[in-house]
């Protein structure tokens, strides 16, 4: 087990890996998450660290079979990096928290949906990763 010491050293330099990843998202970002429909952000930094972890692992055991993370390219689906500041989907809807919870619950073209696998925690937490991507 590591040292405190090594315990807050890391929180700090996670904390701020999402924070330069927050700014470098602009405008985008902050629009979403202040939609009227998208559900309450995090308080604290040590929530929203936890959230976005079980967002990552939600991806990883749900999504990464048929989803890159860190490409847009094609896998079975279309590679997710820079999903929210891409703005439209490729029907021309708008990337926002409410369309992407659609689109995780309901599914699309060749996407099973996700609303009886994944609690709403769940596709919040997922949401919270995929705004990081």
């Amino acid at each position: 087990m590591s040292s405190l010491g090594d315990k807050r050293r890391w929180k700090f330099f996670a904390v701020a890996a999402l924070s330069l990843t927050a700014l470098a998202s602009g405008p985008s970002l902050r629009a979403s998450t202040n939609s009227a429909a998208s559900p309450p952000q995090p308080t604290n930094a040590a929530a929203s660290l936890r959230e976005v972890a079980g967002g990552k692992a939600v991806f990883d055991q749900s999504c990464a079979i048929c989803h890159f993370s860190e490409s847009t390219a094609q896998k079975i689906g279309p590679g997710l990096k820079n999903l929210y500041t891409r703005l439209r989907f490729a029907d021309g809807k708008r990337v926002d928290d409410v369309t992407v919870t659609h689109w995780i619950e309901s599914g699309g073209k060749n996407m099973p949906g996700f609303k009886d696998a994944l609690k709403p925690a769940q596709i919040h937490a997922l949401i919270a990763y995929l705004k990081t991507l």
